[in-house]
């Protein structure tokens, strides 16, 4: 349908988007990308309000689609209803809309905000709930969980499911892109390494 033809251009302008060099031009294509995110979900509900077939999935791709725009022009709220939207609409993909909530979150939070902080580890227990088995969202979880961590003398104190969700990263990648950080972060939080071979105590 038309809701189809909008959406390809949205895509286009996002595209167009990053090979911008400006940063004003860059801003204005993020805008009509997400104006015209927003008529394909227009169209989409229209249809469906109409008695058309009501194919929740695309609406929900949509919504995902836009809600990277959102977070792309650093309008992490606008971008964490996006997401919430789409997770709601079609649950069979809410793994991956969460995880990119709790991504958009991570980026946006430069100064440290412990509520934002929260809001990342929400957002990324939800994906894990969703999808046991994506081993990034326990790698961004623990991430943000130790940005909330205290000095103890020298000793550094992770908040609870720290070292849990560290060590869940590296049971299912323990090859992964993030796995010398992984190790290297309970190191410093003076935890073990474990995998399902036995636990391995750093030397």
């Amino acid at each position: 349908g038309r809701d189809l033809i909008w959406f390809k251009l949205a895509d286009a302008y996002s595209g167009s988007a990053d090979k911008q060099t400006d940063p004003a031009e860059k801003t204005k294509q993020l805008q009509s990308a997400v104006a015209d995110y927003q008529k394909s979900i227009d169209l989409a509900e229209k249809a469906q309000q109409a008695g058309g077939k009501a194919d929740t999935a695309t609406l929900a791709a949509y919504y995902n689609n836009m809600g990277s725009g959102y977070a792309r022009s650093n309008n992490s709220d606008a971008a964490a209803q996006a997401y919430n939207h789409a997770a709601q609409l079609n649950p069979a993909g809410a793994g991956q809309y969460y995880f990119n909530l709790g991504a958009v979150l991570t980026n946006a939070n430069g100064s440290n905000d412990a509520v934002m902080r929260k809001a990342a580890v929400d957002a990324f227990d939800k994906a894990i709930a969703a999808d046991p088995q994506r081993a990034e969202a326990y790698y961004w979880k623990a991430t943000n969980l130790i940005g909330g961590a205290t000095l103890q003398g020298d000793k550094m104190i992770a908040p609870p499911g720290t070292a849990e969700a560290f060590n869940k990263y590296l049971e299912l990648q323990p090859n992964g892109p993030h796995a010398d950080e992984a190790k290297a972060m309970l190191a410093s939080i003076g935890a073990p390494v474990e995998t399902t071979f036995g636990t391995k105590k750093k030397k």
